[in-house]
């Protein structure tokens, strides 16, 4: 266990390690080769379309349900790009927001995320550039965000009836209901332009994907303490997780992925 990369709270990270996390965020945001923030952006949506969203995904005319394994192994890929560019103290793991916590439903976006400049350096959780010349029209500026009222997240209460759900695509097809929601109320509109997070061929830009992302994850673990980690379709199990090297299979424990989430130390048997 002492070896596994930790994913915290983004409300409780100390500030060295937030200190960490963004200054690893900055020199990914940096690097235009594959390494780079822009190419994992860039394989989610526009223009590469990599994400399983709803059944579906402009690579394959099979409908399957891959968006929980699909955004576990890209959240891993991203993170350990993360990683390499960290030093090796404090060891960061992508922090999850909980959009259901009292802060989140009095602030709305974590403080972490919405702060313009930190001691007068840019903060690169707030924005990142979106360079998408591929795109139709090519993309060449920062994500934007608009974010709505923060009574109208979604509650403790609601996560609560989906670990209950006791087979897996009932548990999976609400879920990403519930993701959806959060994805279009973190992106907002201001009268005139929708924010990033609501589109989804630019959402992976947004910083606050990437913990979005987490959370969702995470709750999917909670599922599994509770449901199985095997209690997912026989048949999605040998599906490789393009373009990464990964099946779902291989992607079912998160323990064997070499991640926990700091919420428990039970392990998954």
């Amino acid at each position: 266990m002492a070896s596994l990369t930790v994913r915290k709270n983004v409300e409780s990270l100390t500030p060295p390690e937030l200190q960490a996390l963004r200054e690893a965020l900055l020199r990914m945001q940096s690097i235009w080769d594959n390494r780079g923030y822009n190419h994992f952006g860039s394989l989610h949506g526009i223009p590469n379309w990599y994400c399983n969203h709803h059944d579906r995904s402009i690579r394959t005319r099979q409908n399957l349900r891959l968006f929980l394994p699909w955004h576990r192994a890209y959240l891993l890929y991203f993170e350990k790009a993360l990683r390499d560019q960290a030093g090796p103290d404090p060891k960061i793991g992508l922090p999850w927001w909980d959009w259901t916590s009292p802060t989140s439903h009095t602030i709305g976006v974590p403080t972490a995320f919405a702060e313009p400049a930190i001691d007068g350096r840019f903060n690169p959780l707030l924005q990142a550039a979106i360079y998408a010349p591929a795109a139709n029209p090519p993309i060449w500026r920062w994500t934007r965000r608009f974010p709505g009222d923060p009574r109208w997240l979604p509650s403790g209460a609601l996560v609560d009836s989906l670990l209950n759900l006791s087979q897996f695509r009932d548990f999976s097809i609400q879920l990403e209901d519930v993701h959806d929601y959060v994805h279009g109320w973190a992106g907002g509109n201001n009268g005139s332009v929708g924010g990033d997070m609501g589109n989804l061929g630019t959402a992976a830009w947004d910083p606050l994907f990437w913990s979005h992302h987490c959370t969702i994850d995470r709750i999917w673990y909670m599922w599994q303490l509770r449901q199985g980690v095997n209690n997912i379709s026989p048949e999605l199990l040998p599906v490789v997780l393009q373009p990464f090297s990964l099946t779902v299979e291989d992607v079912l424990n998160i323990n064997a992925l070499g991640y926990e989430y700091a919420i428990s130390k039970v392990a998954i048997r």
